[in-house]
């Protein structure tokens, strides 16, 4: 249906082993905490770590992560990957970290150059303490909350309550009528910048019941017949693109909801004259909105958005 190996999204991978049935042990926990070979992903706040070179995660040993765990927020069990165990280990802004050779990123203009199992790793350990940083007191009662299960569920004090981590789920679409596809801008964004639509699930929403009124809020284009693609991990702060292909029943925009600043047909033409005259830009390559408008446009013969000259900007949406 889709291959991923050719064009991996950013946040999608590692084949990471994520040792759900050790997060219960905490003897094994409190080993692979000073096991030599475990590495700790350091998140300052709401930033990853990168070295210098801005290509290359911070990676902490233990001894030097015990260091810091005194002042950590949290230390939440990421998994195994390559052999190696690893931690995300959540701390203040301020933290001194090891050397002064790094810089604090929130990993959009790393896009494209850091490799994709380190972009998926720091993703899911800047998710995991996001969630931690949310979530220091009972929804229910307002006393602390406690670290169980490796990081992965938090307890009251108090009441017994248990929070786990959550995800956020948001449609994507790529609407097309006819050979032309619906693309939009956003308020604050480069003139020639154009994305898929996309907003969040709401309560008690279905995913196609959603599709069909984002795009009509957002655009005034209603949509019938809709196809599942593909997904994405999103971490900021927590969601989960779920892409979808629909088709529109009517042509004329009107951006109803102010979360578009305009909206526009593009045919495949459109697109590559776009893309040479560098006036149209389109997402990062490795988003899942970029993939949806890649996969429609390559449906045409003589047409492949990867022998154009694209021009990509960092994303704030996937």
């Amino acid at each position: 249906m889709h291959n991923h190996g050719e064009l991996p999204f950013v946040f999608s991978g590692p084949d990471l082993d994520r040792l759900a049935p050790q997060r219960n042990d905490a003897e094994w926990f409190a080993v692979r905490l000073t096991d030599p070979a475990t590495r700790f992903v350091p998140v300052c706040d709401e930033d990853n770590v990168l070295l210098a070179d801005g290509v290359t995660p911070l990676l902490l040993d233990a001894s030097a992560a015990e260091v810091l765990q005194t002042g950590a927020q949290c230390t939440v069990l990421l998994g195994e990957y390559r052999g190696q165990t690893y931690f995300a280990l959540g701390l203040s802004g301020d933290t001194a970290l090891p050397g002064n050779n790094f810089t604090l990123t929130n990993l959009r203009p790393q896009f494209g150059m850091l490799e994709d199992d380190a972009l998926a790793l720091l993703g899911y350990a800047r998710a995991m303490v996001h969630w931690h940083a949310l979530n220091h007191y009972c929804g229910e009662c307002g006393a602390p909350t406690q670290s169980r299960r490796s990081g992965h569920e938090l307890h009251c004090s108090r009441c017994g309550n248990i929070l786990y981590p959550r995800v956020n789920p948001a449609v994507i679409v790529l609407v097309t009528h006819g050979e032309r596809c619906l693309l939009g801008r956003q308020p604050g964004w480069a003139t020639n910048r154009y994305s898929t639509l996309a907003g969040f699930v709401e309560p008690g929403e279905s995913l196609e019941a959603s599709v069909r009124r984002e795009v009509q809020e957002e655009t005034n284009i209603r949509v019938a017949c809709m196809h599942y693609r593909a997904s994405q991990p999103w971490p900021y702060p927590a969601s989960l693109m779920l892409g979808f292909r629909a088709e529109a029943e009517n042509t004329d925009i009107r951006c109803n909801d102010g979360e578009l600043l305009e909206a526009r047909w593009f045919s495949r033409a459109d697109i590559a004259r776009g893309l040479r005259e560098a006036s149209l830009t389109l997402s990062t390559p490795q988003s899942i909105s970029y993939w949806l408008i890649r996969e429609w446009f390559e449906e045409a013969p003589g047409f492949s958005l990867t022998e154009l000259a694209v021009r990509a900007a960092p994303s704030t949406r996937a």
